[in-house]
């Protein structure tokens, strides 16, 4: 448990700095005073998607490199494809957790860690497109 809490903290730390950046980047590529508006919001917000599923890939394979060192594995048959990590990672970020492929042994710690994640980062992308709205309006 203690090397999967490790490998989820580690992929919270490399999702975090990635999603910031992308923040940085799609703030600095829409300023205030661009105009149309819309563009401005539709082209951070595109950013901002594109960082959320880099950071899916950033779990993806975070899982995938996991099982592979016998930390557990997923509740799925056939055996788990790239597209079936990254499906999983991604319904987990996003904490949408629809079931039906779940982790088992030590992966669970780290789909936790991976929930937590999302949610801190969506928090995070809900602060920019309210701040890039409310600029919209001034």
């Amino acid at each position: 448990m203690i090397a999967a809490t490790a490998i989820g903290i580690t992929l919270f730390l490399v999702s975090l700095t990635l999603h910031l950046v992308m923040l940085r980047f799609a703030k600095r590529v829409s300023p205030p005073g661009m105009s149309p508006a819309a563009l401005r919001l539709t082209g951070g917000s595109l950013l901002v998607l594109l960082s959320h599923m880099l950071v899916a890939v950033v779990f993806a394979v975070g899982f995938a490199w996991a099982a592979s060192f016998g930390l557990g594995g997923f509740a799925k048959e056939p055996a788990m494809s790239a597209m079936d990590y990254y499906y999983f990672a991604l319904i987990t970020v996003t904490t949408v957790g629809l079931g039906d492929i779940y982790p088992t042994d030590h992966l669970r710690v780290i789909a936790g860690i991976a929930s937590l994640t999302g949610f801190i980062l969506i928090s995070c992308t809900a602060q920019y497109v309210y701040k890039t709205m409310s600029q919209q309006e001034d």
